[in-house]
């Protein structure tokens, strides 16, 4: 099939997306963030409607929020109740009254009426935008849903009478449905259960969210097309009985579908099921075959024209690539060719096609859509592919189970209010009974999750794709594509099985230093041109979880599969707090450690009895280094330069251990928490030339009383890094310690100012970049 309407989509997307190229969601988005930042701090006064209201499930208080649009700035209150109101400047007007907040209630407070007017008091708190790669940038997520910043704090001053009755009526449905599965199912189920059927993702039990997403089965998380067609299907048939006419029946299924996507939320896959579901109907209705990938690329058009930006969210791509795949991909692969004539094949050998097929298709999707999945998580699990034969069927009952356990509730709900005689004893026998499918699914998909995150080779870290894996993989697609039906089976699948293995191979690369942005704090990436990792330090006092917010997607992003070794200088909280989230993922995901490498020193304290035990928890070989000790990776060498053996510290920054980098001619010089008579023992140590470094990670966090001109006389840096947080307390970097390098001749990046900084070196030398640059 040729496809002619399908193909003009597709030309025409290009066409329209290439014209808006540089503008898709980067300009609005900057202005979006910029107004928060402008504004960040202040208490100020806003008008608007009342939108996508959100409240616990679990019937707590806490983190109740909505979204305003169609906003009407009043005035701002400056930073507390006393000062003069000020005018907001026109500019800043204009461009949020077409833009979204989010509203985060303070406590005690209760949510609006869906839809209606609303006046609202609060502080503005701009959302946090990604400082290292692999960091979720929240700025940029909800700047493609058109939300500029949130209203902590925030306080209701006044409320219109008017509301919109049929979204308050929907939501009421909803929120009345998702407490009664948190009350049947549990709190990790009842969590589940909202995420499925009502698309209510906030709240959900982390553990069960990670279990999901570390099968390979998340994807069962989001409304999509199954859910759609569950639905619509069901109801068609249901008015075809009725024998109302088509054109009625269709419009009453859309009409339906449309308020359901209403109650959910209308996500991306939502919108595209609902436009590809609309379309088979119209086709169907002008006894036209319905063609899948005209349909997509028709919803693909329909979505990307109303709101460009959302082409560069991950669930545009997740969601339609799926499809795509099921359709291109699928049918080649599942290719038998020509059969040869005979007996009819037994109930055992259909069994074992049927089987089969499933296999193939499961594959051939995630293997359509693997470049997306590792740009977005950085790695796969290959056992998904089985995982999903059975998660998949299981869901169809499953969500059959969900609907009619929210039916059911909500009948009892009307009942009682209708002061029927229904006890409430018999509705919660009846609904726990109702309940029981759903439980025993729940409890296989965990049980199937758990199976598969234990089985060798279940979490591949490929890290995010390089250009010519992309390109090698799109040209072995295309020509399996074209070409894949005239081979035979086996080597056919063996071509597709070598395409998936594409985005595990890994090119000799350069040597490349990473200082991460982790607030007040540390963590030192160093990968050698062999794709071995070190880390040295990993902690942060002004970053609440940077082990796993900062740390551990860094590393999923680079595709690390194993550690060689951690290198400790001392442990301050700010050096080492984010130990135990990074060797629990370690020991989860499989990721192995070579050995934490401690300073030798005769200082003994509660933060070093903690480090160890942590180490033997998780069974992390230690070893602790002095001066003249070194450690060999190939061309790459680790030579500790401090603590000296025996010597008595006064305290843990004093006992610092000191790192020299060496490859070829580039050094690098890591010094921790170093001070000034720290660098001058070095001087006194290695005064002959040996501290000549290119690359120098500043002193206790560019702190007055490190880094000394003497200091960096003797390094003679190109480039020095400094590690801190925005805004900190210690006044870090002291503008004299900047004074200083400046002075020297030397570069300085600053992590509070230019988010993770990385250093690429080859033969011709080093080069320096700034996160986003």
């Amino acid at each position: 099939m040729r496809r002619p309407l399908c193909i003009a989509l597709l030309v025409f997307l290009a066409v329209y997306l290439t014209a808006l190229s540089g503008r898709i969601g980067d300009r609005d988005g900057k202005e979006q963030t910029g107004v928060g930042k402008m504004w960040s701090g202040r208490r100020v006064l806003l008008a608007g409607c009342a939108r996508s209201l959100y409240e616990p499930a679990d019937g707590s208080q806490e983190n109740m929020s909505f979204i305003i649009q169609n906003i009407q700035p009043l005035s701002d209150t400056g930073g507390g109740s006393g000062d003069e109101a000020v005018q907001l400047p026109q500019k800043e007007v204009f461009l949020i009254a077409k833009q979204k907040v989010l509203c985060r209630l303070q406590k005690g407070q209760s949510l609006p009426r869906e839809g209606s007017g609303v006046t609202v008091r609060g502080v503005v708190r701009p959302f946090l935008e990604a400082t290292n790669p692999g960091e979720f940038d929240a700025a940029a997520y909800y700047a493609r849903q058109g939300v500029c910043f949130s209203l902590q704090d925030a306080q209701i001053v006044a409320q219109g009478e008017r509301y919109d009755r049929l979204a308050d009526f929907l939501y009421g449905c909803k929120r009345r449905t998702a407490a009664l599965y948190y009350r049947l199912l549990g709190e990790a189920d009842g969590s589940v259960a909202s995420a499925m059927a009502l698309g209510i993702k906030k709240g959900m039990d982390a553990g069960t969210k990670l279990l999901y997403q570390d099968a390979g089965i998340a994807h069962v998380l989001a409304i999509s097309g199954l859910h759609i067609t569950f639905i619509g299907m069901a109801l068609w048939k249901f008015l075809e009985k009725c024998r109302l006419p088509k054109i009625l029946a269709a419009l009453c299924c859309v009409s339906v579908l449309v308020l359901y996507g209403k109650t959910v939320g209308m996500g991306i896959s939502t919108k595209r099921a609902l436009w590809m579901f609309a379309l088979m109907l119209a086709a169907g209705l002008a006894r036209r075959t319905p063609d899948t990938l005209t349909s997509l690329a028709c919803a693909a058009c329909i979505l990307l024209v109303r709101n460009p930006a959302q082409i560069s969210d991950s669930g545009f791509w997740l969601s339609f690539s799926a499809v795509a795949g099921a359709v291109l991909l699928v049918p080649v692969l599942q290719e038998e060719g020509i059969k040869r004539p005979g007996r009819e094949e037994g109930r055992v050998l259909r069994g074992m096609r049927a089987v089969k097929k499933s296999v193939t298709a499961s594959f051939g999707i995630s293997l359509f859509m693997l470049p997306v999945l590792l740009s977005c998580f950085y790695k796969w699990n290959p056992w998904s592919v089985l995982a999903n034969l059975i998660v998949l069927p299981l869901l169809g009952a499953l969500l059959l189970c969900l609907f009619v356990l929210a039916s059911a509730g909500l009948v009892f709900d009307l009942a009682a209010a209708a002061g029927l005689p229904f006890g409430a004893p018999v509705s919660v026998r009846v609904l726990r009974l109702l309940a029981l499918p759903a439980r025993g699914i729940f409890w296989a998909y965990r049980e199937i999750c758990r199976a598969t995150v234990r089985l060798p080779g279940s979490g591949l870290r490929a890290g995010v794709p390089e250009p010519w894996q992309l390109l090698l993989f799109a040209a072995g697609v295309t020509a399996l594509l074209l070409w894949g039906k005239k081979l035979p089976p086996k080597p056919r699948m063996a071509c597709a099985v070598l395409l998936a293995a594409v985005f595990m191979v890994r090119l000799p690369g350069k040597l490349t230093v990473t200082m991460l942005d982790v607030g007040q704090g540390e963590c030192v990436c160093v990968e050698t041109a062999g794709h071995h990792v070190y880390l040295l330090d990993a902690g942060s006092s002004s970053q609440k979880n940077a082990g796993q917010y900062q740390i551990i997607p860094f590393l999923e992003y680079s595709g690390v599969r194993r550690l060689e070794g951690i290198f400790v200088s001392h442990w301050d909280a700010d050096h080492v707090n984010a130990l135990g989230q990074l060797l629990e993922w370690a020991k989860k995901g499989q990721v192995g450690i070579g050995g934490l490498y401690l300073p030798d020193t005769t200082m003994e304290d509660g933060g070093l009895e903690e480090l160890l035990s942590l180490a033997q928890t998780y069974a992390v070989r230690v070893e602790r280094i002095r001066a003249g000790q070194e450690l060999r990776d190939g061309e790459t060498v680790f030579r500790c330069l401090h603590p000296c053996a025996g010597k008595t510290y006064a305290d843990r920054n004093g006992s610092s251990a000191v790192i020299r980098l060496e490859h070829g001619s580039f050094g690098a010089l890591f010094t921790g928490d170093l001070e000034a008579d720290g660098e001058a023992w070095l001087l006194e140590t290695y005064g002959d030339g040996s501290l000549d470094c290119s690359l120098l990670d500043a002193g206790h966090h560019g702190a007055a009383n490190a880094t000394t001109e003497e200091f960096l006389e003797a390094v003679n840096p190109q480039a020095v890094l400094i590690s801190c947080g925005r805004n900190n307390s210690y006044g870090h970097p002291d503008q004299k310690t900047l004074s200083r390098i400046a002075a020297s001749g030397a570069a300085y990046y600053v992590t509070a100012r230019d988010g993770a900084v990385t250093v690429r070196v080859d033969g011709k030398g080093m080069t320096v970049s700034r996160f986003g640059s």
